[in-house]
Order: C-alpha cells, then structure tokens, then sequence
C-alpha cells in the first residue's frame, strides 16, 4: 500500500470520527438546554431547584469542551494529513483544511476554545460564545438566587471549588494551548 493510500484512509477515519463528535455535541447541546429549562421552569414553584442548575451547566460545559477538544484534535490531524498528501502529490488537491481555517476558524489562532476572537471571528465564533453566554449565564443567576435565597453556603463553596478547578484546567489546556502544542512535537517530527 502506497504512502497516499495510507494517509487518505487516515483522513477518510478522522474526517469521520469529527463527524461523530459533531452530531454528539449537538445532541448533548440539545439535552443540556432542555433540561436546564425544565429546571428554570420548577424553580419557579421550588427555588430549591437552583441547586441543580449550576451542576448541569458545569457539567454540561465540560462535555461541551470535550467535544470541542475533540474537533480541535481532528481539524489539526486532518489539516496535517492534507497538507503531507499535497505534498506527496506535488499539487493542491486536498483544500477542505484551508476552507475550515477561512470559513469556520483559523486552526493555529489563539481562541476561546474554538471561537476565534478579532479579524477572524465568524458565525462559528458566534454561536460558539452564544452557546458558552447562556452557560454562564444559567450557572451566575442560579448562584445568585441561592445566595439571595440563603441556601446551604458550604454546597455554593463546594460548586464554587469545583468551578475554579474547571476553569483553571480549561485555561491551561485551551487558551494557553497546551494541548495543541503537543500535536505539534508529534507533527513536527513527521513534517
């Protein structure tokens, strides 16, 4: 088997790995909307129920950004696969790489998680920072009924630690880029 035929059954199994994690972020989205709207809906017979919003949008956040990391992984490897088979094949016949980066979100652009931010941002950014806003949003108003409401300070610390914990992880490994720069040493290696 030839060095292209490998790389294209490669690209063929990453392109259709991003395509499962695509429709899984959807149907995660879909649920974690709806069931945060349930909650909000029987909050207003039982402000108890605050207490479960802030679990399902921190919990609903880091799935969300496990698939985004997973998006990240496949656009980089399928952007690397393309441009090896360009290379191989002496011509640019492979362009769904560059399309990505000018349409959806420049790869190698520092973003907030997959929401490029400036000259570059795009719809893709946008619903991107919608989707993060009504996260926040749920998770700070939810807080801030318990507080109102008085309810068990050490539980609100408790989500709060976790919060930090969270947060901090995802700035390391999505802001700072960690975890592309370890892409990188391995493409680097077979460039």
């Amino acid at each position: 088997m030839d060095e292209i035929n490998i790389l294209n059954n490669q690209l063929s199994r990453i392109r259709a790995m991003n395509r499962y994690y695509h429709n899984q972020f959807l149907v995660d989205l879909r649920i974690f909307f709806i069931t945060t709207c349930i909650f909000y809906y029987l909050g207003f017979t039982n402000s108890n129920v605050y207490a479960v919003i802030p679990i399902i949008s921190l919990f609903g956040s880091v799935i969300l950004s496990f698939h985004a990391h997973y998006l990240i992984f496949s656009r980089n490897y399928s952007q690397f696969i393309e441009e090896k088979i360009n290379k191989i094949s002496g011509s640019q016949i492979l362009i769904a790489h560059k399309l990505e980066n000018n349409y959806f979100f420049p790869i190698n652009d520092r973003k907030i998680v997959v929401a490029s931010i400036g000259k570059n941002f795009s719809w893709f950014g946008f619903v991107t920072l919608f989707i993060t806003f009504f996260g926040l949003s749920s998770y700070f108003y939810s807080i801030f009924r318990l507080i109102i409401d008085g309810f068990n300070s050490n539980y609100i610390l408790f989500i709060l630690f976790i919060t930090l914990i969270t947060l901090i992880t995802g700035i390391w490994w999505f802001l700072l880029g960690y975890g592309e720069k370890r892409l990188e040493k391995v493409f680097d290696e077979y460039r």
